[in-house]
C-alpha cells in the first residue's frame, strides 16, 4: 500500500509582513528616540508627555512670614530683588558644594541661594555668586527671566544688617554644562571689572538630560556694582 501523500502549501500574506515589519520598525524607532532623550534631552518629534525638568524640586508656596522673618549674619546676603522682573526680596540662602563638587542650588524654587566661599556684598572685590532655578516640573522658578536682562538692568542685593548694594548687568550667556564645569565657575568667581565689586547669577538653561539629572546649559550672568 503507498504511503499517504500529503502537498502541503504555505500561503504568503504580504500584508502580515508589512505590518510586522512595520511594527519593528517603529519599536526601533521609539528605543531610538527613547536613548536620545536620556542621554542628551533630545525630545521626540511626537508630542509624547515626558520629563522636561527636575520632579523633585520643592515648588510649594513660601509663606510671606518666612520671607520676611528670614535672617542671616549681618554681612551676608539676605534679599535679592530685580525690579525689570517683577522680582522683590527673595531670599538668599547659603550653600556649599554637592559631594561630586558641583554648586549646590536651594531646595525651594522660590528662593536663591549664596555660594558660601564667595564674595559678601560690599567687599569691595571679588564677586558675590548666586544661583537659583529656572524652572520645577510644574511651575517656573524665580530666575526663569533670567536670560532677559539686559546691559545696565539693575539688581539689588540686601544684607543681613539691611543695608542695600545696587549691582549694573554687565554681561550675560548661555554656557554649555562642559564649559561651566571646567572654566565658568572660576570665571564667575571673579568679578567682570577687577577694580570693582562684582555679582555673578547662575541659573539653568537648555534641555533637560535625565541621564544627568540636570539642564545641559547654564545662565551665566555678571554684573558690577554701582558707583
Amino acid at each position: 500500500m503507498a504511503g499517504l501523500e500529503i502537498d502541503q502549501k504555505r500561503e504568503f500574506h504580504p500584508w502580515r509582513w508589512f505590518f510586522t515589519l512595520v511594527l519593528i520598525a517603529l519599536l526601533a524607532a521609539a528605543g531610538w528616540f527613547a536613548y536620545r532623550w536620556y542621554t542628551t534631552g533630545e525630545e521626540p518629534p511626537l508630542p509624547i508627555p515626558i520629563a522636561s525638568a527636575n520632579p523633585n524640586i520643592d515648588e510649594s508656596e513660601i509663606p510671606q512670614a518666612a520671607v520676611d522673618n528670614y535672617t542671616v549674619p549681618a554681612s551676608q546676603p539676605r534679599y535679592i530683588s530685580i525690579p525689570k522682573l517683577g522680582i522683590s526680596s527673595v531670599r538668599v540662602m547659603k550653600v556649599g558644594v554637592k559631594a561630586n563638587n558641583e554648586l549646590d542650588v536651594p531646595k525651594n524654587i522660590g528662593d536663591t541661594a549664596w555660594y558660601e566661599k564667595s564674595a559678601t556684598p560690599g567687599q569691595g572685590y571679588g564677586a558675590v555668586l548666586i544661583d537659583g532655578h529656572n524652572g520645577g516640573f510644574t511651575k517656573d522658578g524665580v530666575f526663569a527671566k533670567l536670560n532677559t536682562l539686559k546691559t545696565g538692568d539693575e539688581i539689588i542685593i540686601e544684607r543681613g544688617d539691611g543695608k542695600k548694594f545696587t549691582y549694573n548687568v554687565a554681561e550675560s550667556e548661555s554656557m554649555a554644562l562642559d564649559e561651566v564645569n571646567s572654566t565658568g565657575m572660576k570665571k564667575m568667581m571673579k568679578s567682570v571689572d577687577d577694580d570693582k565689586e562684582g555679582l555673578s547669577l547662575i541659573t539653568c538653561d537648555g534641555k533637560w538630560v535625565p541621564k544627568l539629572q540636570q539642564f545641559d546649559r547654564r545662565i551665566m550672568l555678571r554684573a558690577v556694582i554701582a558707583e
